[in-house]
């Protein structure tokens, strides 16, 4: 079997290759506005530090490793990267996505194959992935987003906004369906254990690919329920056993937090009244689709699991595109998937028309052709002739991260646009900012340096001033501003020249420019009535006017603060009765502090950062260290006892049929 569609299988594999091997080369892409880098910086920062449940200073003021993001891209990433030594690690992320964008064809190959289609059928359904997008000619805003490239809009996507664990997980989606479908039709612990694997994977990639995934096993599970050789306890059992393997990252407070932030960071989500009504109509829609096949196409169950899931998707996207309602949040990446398992619906709807009514199936044929000819014949003719990267050193970007980190900042930086996506891929400094916020549980930083890069008060001096106010709280040092004429693609700073002349502007180019922030502070004494009493929010700068000016105060005595790795730092210098250390470092349970060896209290504070209650001494030195909570060194226990046990069950099974 493998044999015989392994020729198949390898011709799409080299068509994709050829036609899209630009975009596997090195430098900085035409697309600027891609977040491409911002995945690559987690990939760089666990090449540096590969703990992961370890601290991670970078961004937004710190959070674990665990919570940056799901582990396997960025993991798989950080093995090439410590095994090519010096190689730029956007190369190593642009490498394995473009990979898996065509990978992904011979997955749907497979796909169509193993669900009892002929190999010139699934060939068909491989060439139809590979040249057509016919989201274009269904939705405008997609058509009116082409870019600069004429390509189907899976490759756009990729290129033009960074999708890449999306598009990694679109690419082991087939496979895992394949493995769920072969558990629950073989009676076999092998295919259970693959099957759960498959799941796994898929969520490990990406959130969006997961639960597309699972709304996939969802109509697997309604199309085949009926089936005599069909088992949907095998499948629950993969479900429950692909969480447990999963279960060292996934654990509930992860889930928890991931479900919290999601809605905030899908552009303010909201299940209100038009939201609820969008989800009652999609899921009401799925089920007289369910039953309307069930009763139609009984028989034919990849048929009716094809119109579900094309239905799922489209009723997502078209009602996002059509009227601005998200059903799910951030129901627009959906297109993916829509496109998909509509390409694989109309060759199927094809190859049934042609087998019963050829004339008919020929004119479908034809017609498909037709609408897909000039997508075809642009991206055949334009070989992506302006796909052409530059050297990083050639690019507004790398120039101003540069400056950035030939001043070796002790502090925190604020970065505005598309820099604070790239800066940590080049340069291991830390930001308030960052890529994916879904992790927090502070979000201060988000909320601060929002307000910093949109709000002007009714004087420009007074902005500026209470923008100083919020950034010296966390520990800012360098600022910088990309003007209107900047080469910066995300001129997001509302209001650019509003330091100019109040700070201190140490490095310019072109509209680009580094303003210096002082002092410092990690740790400074602080009295209990100077900490805030509620978030900085709503343009209540007064709250923490106390806070920050404890740290300038020149009666007291100041602390000296160093780290010592990314998850422990120490604080030394003298600490008069009645102080509290103010750390201006994120707060999560897993911190601990000591004083002179012996345990001090620790409390969160409404920065979201935490203090530490020392005793008094004339000179003392206070030692602070992450250690990952008892929850999640309980799931890695778990996970690993899961891991063993199914080998140990695998190696016996294959002994029992030896």
């Amino acid at each position: 079997m493998m044999r015989a569609n392994a020729p198949w299988a390898f011709l799409l594999l080299l068509l994709n290759l050829v036609l899209n091997w630009r975009i596997f080369l090195p430098g900085v892409t035409p697309y600027r506005g891609s977040i491409e880098r911002g995945y690559a910086f987690m990939a760089n920062w666990v090449a540096q530090q590969p703990d992961p449940w370890g601290w991670s200073p970078l961004q937004y003021c710190g959070l674990p490793t665990h919570f940056i993001y799901l582990p396997l891209l960025p993991y798989w990433s950080a093995l090439w990267i410590r095994i090519l030594a010096g190689v730029d690690p956007t190369q190593v992320h642009r490498v394995t996505c473009a990979a898996a964008l065509c990978l992904g064809v011979v997955s749907v190959y497979l796909f169509v194959r193993y669900f009892g289609s002929s190999r010139r059928i699934a060939f068909c359904a491989g060439l139809a992935v590979t040249f057509c997008s016919p989201l274009y000619r269904l939705i405008e805003t997609i058509q009116n987003d082409q870019g600069l490239f004429q390509i189907p809009w899976r490759i756009q996507v990729l290129l033009k906004y960074g999708e890449g664990p999306h598009t990694v997980g679109l690419a082991l989606m087939p496979l895992a369906l394949i493995a769920v479908h072969r558990c629950a039709v073989r009676r076999t612990f092998g295919s259970l254990w693959l099957a759960a694997a498959g799941l796994a994977t898929v969520v490990l990639t990406n959130w969006v690919a997961g639960l597309a995934l699972a709304l996939l096993v969802v109509i697997l599970l309604m199309t085949h329920f009926t089936a005599p050789e069909f088992s949907t306890r095998r499948v629950l059992a993969a479900g429950v056993l692909g969480y447990l393997l999963a279960a060292f990252w996934l654990t509930p407070s992860f889930v928890l937090r991931m479900l919290g932030n999601w809605p905030q960071d899908a552009f303010g989500y909201q299940l209100q009244g038009q939201e609820r009504m969008a989800l009652l109509a999609w899921s009401g829609g799925l089920v007289a689709l369910w039953l309307l096949c069930h009763w139609r196409f009984r028989e034919n169950r990849y048929f009716s699991m094809l119109v579900l899931a094309t239905y799922c998707f489209g009723f997502l996207v078209t009602c996002f595109y059509a009227y601005g309602l998200n059903a799910l949040p951030e129901s627009r990446r959906y297109a993916l998937e829509y496109e998909l398992f509509l390409l694989l619906l109309v060759v199927e709807s094809i190859r049934l028309l042609m087998t019963r009514r050829p004339w008919i199936g020929r004119a479908c044929l034809l017609v498909f052709l037709l609408q897909s000819t000039p997508l075809l014949t642009r991206f055949l003719s334009h070989g992506y002739q302006l796909w052409v990267p530059v050297p990083r050193e050639e690019t507004s970007e790398f120039r101003v991260a540069s400056a950035l980190a030939a001043r070796q900042p002790t502090g925190r930086l604020l970065l505005s646009g598309g820099s604070r996506f790239r800066f940590n891929s080049w340069f291991l400094y830390p930001q308030i900012g960052g890529v994916f916020e879904t992790g927090l549980r502070n979000r201060i930083p988000v909320d601060i340096a929002y307000q910093v890069r949109t709000d002007l008060g009714s004087k420009r001096g007074e902005e500026a001033a209470n923008s100083m106010l919020q950034l010296r709280a966390l520990g800012v040092e360098y600022i910088v501003i990309h003007g209107p004429d900047s080469e910066e693609y995300y001129r997001d700073v509302k209001y650019p020249d509003k330091f100019e002349g109040v700070l201190e502007k140490v490095w310019s180019e072109g509209d680009d420019r580094i303003y210096r922030l002082e002092p410092v502070r990690y740790a400074h004494l602080i009295l209990p009535g100077e900490l805030p009493a509620h978030p900085p929010r709503g343009g209540q700068f007064q709250v923490i006017t106390p806070y920050v000016a404890a740290m300038s105060d020149g009666a007291r005595p100041s602390l000296a603060f160093n780290w010592q790795g990314p998850s422990a730092a120490t604080i030394s210098g003298p600490v008069p009765a009645g102080h509290l250390v103010a750390v201006a470092i994120s707060f999560e349970e897993g911190w601990q502090a000591s004083q002179d060896g012996v345990a001090i209290p620790i409390q969160p504070n409404e920065l979201g950062f935490f203090t530490v209650a020392p005793r008094a001494s004339a000179q003392t030195e206070i030692s602070l260290r992450y250690r990952a909570p008892l929850e999640t060194r309980l799931a890695a226990g778990v996970s690993a006892i899961c891991w063993f046990s199914c080998l140990l069950f695998w190696l016996r099974s294959r002994r029992t049929h030896a």
